[in-house]
């Protein structure tokens, strides 16, 4: 029988002491000279427009620094705790460095701007109103971007490997996004179940029938009508 597939334990402790290396990730204050004046607070123009989400500004795609587009750093702070449906500063910045991690998940993976913005956008779309909400939602995040990341790699080399390995796993993280989209929905709805009543209306000389009907079979067959 061939070796079976496991990961040594100078990598293990090695990939250990590398994330070790990895600080907590907050939003910054914007830094001197890259502030975006065309970036400013989700502002709602009527009951039923949607709100812009924020941005932020990551001056290097190999490094976990996240920074405010504008000077005010207590707005895009609250901003972002609208976005994660918390008025808890520690859970908002919490979530929002799982966020990056799960976006950046090695001190060697690149991260753009454009990407983390994406991200957030998502999650601010999935409107969290709880703490558990923004939780499911950051999850639903990651996993979609994670999958399209193995996507991408099953077509790097357009070898039936590469094709077999990577797809595998992207079609799994795809599978997995849907599954957590449907228990926010059920999480939202709550033990409740709709049931359909519809009236039927029979006039004087009609028939009809009520119950289940099963459609007839070919003729000449010994099936059920």
């Amino acid at each position: 029988m061939p070796a079976e597939k496991h990961i040594s334990g100078r990598d293990a402790t090695y990939m250990a002491v590398e994330n070790d290396k990895r600080r907590p990730i907050a939003l910054d204050a914007a830094p001197n000279g890259s502030v975006d004046s065309a970036s400013d607070l989700p502002i709602e123009t009527d009951s039923h427009s949607r709100t812009v989400p924020p941005r932020v500004l990551k001056p290097s795609r190999g490094s976990d620094q996240v920074c405010a587009p504008t000077p005010d750093l207590e707005g895009h702070r609250a901003a972002l705790r609208r976005v994660f449906g918390t008025l808890s500063e520690d859970y908002s910045q919490t979530m929002f460095g799982k966020l990056v991690v799960a976006l950046r998940p090695n001190p060697f993976e690149q991260l753009d701007e454009a990407t983390l913005n994406a991200a957030i956008a998502l999650v601010a779309s999935m409107e969290p109103k709880t703490e558990l909400e923004a939780l499911l939602a950051v999850e639903i995040a990651a996993i979609g971007f994670a999958g399209h990341k193995f996507l991408r790699q099953s077509q790097h080399h357009l070898d039936e490997i590469f094709i077999g390995v990577y797809g595998n796993y992207a079609i799994k993280l795809l599978r997995l996004q849907l599954n957590m989209i449907q228990a926010l929905d059920r999480h939202r709805r709550g033990n409740k179940q709709t049931v359909e009543v519809r009236h039927v209306h029979i006039h004087s000389g009609a028939q009809g029938v009520v119950g289940i009907v099963n459609a007839a079979r070919e003729r000449g067959g010994d099936g059920e009508k």
